[in-house]
């Protein structure tokens, strides 16, 4: 079988990618891709279209010299898929087809040895998504594998055991915010975890808020419920606190708010000289009559406090732990 197709003379004109035939039947014969080369130039050129029985394009201009009445071959049997070109018994311009197969050839061959060269080197470091593709051309369970080639994929990656990491964890998360450092863990969330913030400093993040700080040498600290108060015992009655003289600031029928941001504790000495009531936070409690009255009692943070009565009572101490 021929490789070539060669009836009729081909005429072509340097510069020019159109090329028109004599006596040619190329809409048969010729197709997009054949190769098109004039006896004795020596060089191929690639038919980029078809347009008549007599005219074809080549994809570059024509480079040798222009010529009338040439004889001419184009090359139609290419091997597959690789498409080098095929040579057969009585074809012209072997030796420019067997050129044109070689390089082709080099080229292919060059590709492969870099891209074998490329993961040559086991120090090379491999990203995730190379590694995957690595594990997914296993993909397939129904097959058994060997432990040379489980061994082979994983030791492109180095062994955890003793590895350090030189950027933020994320545990089903991408770390961001405050977490977005060489020193931090996002759990679930990609601002909500755990990071180191100095020398023997770990803070637990909420939302890229700091909740709650570690040091090593003063121990914890960190919001209260309120989200107010830092410190040890936040909450508790006395922690941070100190009883204080605030007689000449307080006085009966008055109403109070505690401000401070954790629970007070009040005394109150006082002459009721008649019934009194104690009112916290909207709440009355009516204290009897006795020739001296003391009371004391805990208002929680932003609650309001007063003293009433329908006498001639005066105080005698108002005391506040605050």
């Amino acid at each position: 079988m021929m490789s070539q197709y060669s009836t009729g003379l081909s005429s072509v004109t340097n510069g020019s990618a159109t090329v028109t035939g004599t006596n040619t039947l190329w809409l048969a014969n010729v197709t997009a891709g054949d190769s098109f080369t004039v006896a004795g130039d020596g060089v191929m050129y690639d038919v980029a279209s078809v347009d008549s029985d007599t005219q074809i394009t080549l994809s570059v201009n024509y480079a040798g010299t222009t010529a009338s009445g040439a004889v001419y071959a184009i090359g139609t049997g290419f091997t597959v898929p690789d498409s080098f070109p095929e040579m057969s018994q009585g074809d012209i311009e072997t030796a420019t087809i067997f050129t044109r197969a070689m390089r082709k050839i080099q080229g292919r061959f060059t590709g492969l040895v870099s891209k074998i060269s490329g993961k040559a080197d086991q120090a090379t470091t491999y990203t995730e998504t190379e590694v995957d593709g690595l594990l997914n051309t296993k993909a397939d369970q129904a097959n058994t594998y060997t432990e040379t080639e489980v061994d082979n994929l994983l030791n492109a990656k180095a062994s955890l055991s003793g590895a350090t990491f030189s950027g933020p964890i994320g545990i089903g998360i991408t770390p961001n915010g405050v977490l977005n450092n060489g020193k931090s863990l996002a759990l679930g969330d990609s601002d909500t975890g755990i990071r180191q913030n100095g020398d023997g400093v770990l803070e637990i993040i909420s939302n890229s808020e700091t909740v709650v700080t570690i040091y090593k040498a003063s121990g914890i600290t960190g919001k209260n419920l309120s989200g107010t108060n830092t410190g040890d015992g936040a909450l508790a009655i006395g922690a941070g606190q100190t009883w204080q003289n605030v007689t000449s600031s307080r006085g009966k029928n008055i109403t109070y708010t505690n401000t401070t941001g954790k629970p007070i504790q009040v005394f109150i000495g006082f002459d009721p000289n008649g019934a009194s009531v104690l009112t916290i936070n909207g709440s009355a409690f009516p204290i009897n009559d006795s020739p001296m009255g003391i009371v004391s009692f805990i208002v929680p943070n932003s609650n309001t406090y007063k003293l009433s009565d329908w006498g001639n009572a005066y105080t005698t101490k108002w005391l506040e732990l605050r």
